[in-house]
C-alpha cells in the first residue's frame, strides 16, 4: 500500500480545513480511480509540518503562492525521484476555484503517472499526455465525496486503450476519446516522422472552449512541471521541496 503525508505549509487555509479533506482524498484513489486504473491502494497520513513523514511515503503538501508562474498546483519529483503534488492555496483562491478540486486533480494524476513520463498512443501515431485530469479540468465537472468537492478524472477509454470499455471519464462528461471539454486541456505529441512536416518541436496543447480565458492553462510558464512536459521527452531536473524529508516512492502503476 502506497502511504502519502499529507502537510500544511500554508497560511490561507487551517490544519483542520486540510484534515477534513483527507478521508475523501483516500476514498476517491481506493474506491473510484484504483479499480479503473489499476493502482495500488493508498493510505493518506496527516503529518504536522514539524514533523518528519515515514520515509518510504509520498507528500501532497499545501502551500500558499505558486513557485510556477500561474500554476495553481502540480505534481513533480523530489531530488530523490518521490512523487510529489504541490497546492497553491492563495493562487487557487485567487482565482476563484477549489481548494480540494485542485489538490484531488494532482493526486490522481500523481497515482496514474507518477513521474510525469507516461503517454498513451492514438492509432494514428500521436502521443497524449498521460495527465488524467487535464481534459475535465474544470470545477463545475468534479463531485462530491461526504461534503468535499473532487476533480472528475479521465479513464483508459479516453486514451483509445485498444481493449477499454464503458465511460470515457469518471463522471459521464465526456462523450469520446480524446474529447477536451471546455475549461479543460489535453498535451499530444506528433509522431518523429511528422515533427518535420508539422514544424513541431514537442507537445503541443490541445485547449477546450473557455481555456483560452485562463491564462495558467494556455500557456505554461519558463521552467514549469507543464512547460517541461511540453517541450519533446528529455532528462530534465526534478523538482525538489523540502530538502530535509528523504521519502522513497512506493511500487508504480500499471499504466495503458
Amino acid at each position: 500500500m502506497i502511504q502519502i503525508a499529507v502537510i500544511n505549509e500554508s497560511t490561507a487555509i487551517s490544519d483542520a480545513e486540510v484534515q477534513a479533506m483527507i478521508p475523501a482524498f483516500e476514498t476517491q484513489w481506493n474506491r473510484d480511480l484504483a479499480p479503473i486504473w489499476t493502482v495500488d491502494q493508498a493510505q493518506f497520513t496527516w503529518t504536522p509540518k514539524t514533523e518528519q513523514p515515514p520515509a518510504t511515503s509520498w507528500w501532497v503538501v499545501f502551500l500558499d503562492d505558486t513557485d510556477q508562474g500561474t500554476d495553481l498546483a502540480y505534481h513533480d519529483l523530489t531530488s530523490t525521484g518521490l512523487p510529489l503534488a504541490k497546492v497553491f492555496v492563495k493562487t487557487i483562491l485567487a482565482d476563484s476555484s477549489i481548494v480540494s478540486v485542485k489538490a484531488t486533480h494532482e493526486i490522481c494524476e500523481m497515482a496514474v503517472d507518477p513521474k510525469n513520463k507516461f503517454a498513451a498512443q492514438h492509432p494514428d501515431g500521436t502521443f497524449w499526455a498521460c495527465e488524467i485530469c487535464d481534459p475535465v479540468d474544470s470545477d463545475e465537472y468534479g463531485y462530491e465525496i461526504s461534503g468535499v468537492r473532487v476533480s472528475d478524472f479521465v479513464t483508459p477509454a479516453w486514451f483509445g486503450a485498444k481493449d477499454a470499455t464503458g465511460l470515457f471519464d469518471f463522471q459521464k462528461h465526456v462523450t469520446s476519446a480524446f474529447e477536451v471539454l471546455a475549461g479543460g486541456y489535453a498535451q499530444k505529441m506528433a509522431p518523429q516522422f511528422l515533427l518535420a512536416i508539422a514544424q513541431e518541436t514537442g507537445w503541443t496543447q490541445i485547449n477546450g472552449a473557455k481555456a483560452v480565458m485562463k491564462k495558467h492553462v494556455v500557456r505554461a510558464p519558463a521552467g514549469s512541471r507543464r512547460h517541461r512536459r511540453l517541450r519533446p521527452p528529455q532528462n530534465g531536473q526534478p523538482s525538489d521541496s523540502h530538502a530535509s524529508r528523504n521519502p522513497r516512492r512506493g511500487k508504480p502503476p500499471t499504466t495503458i
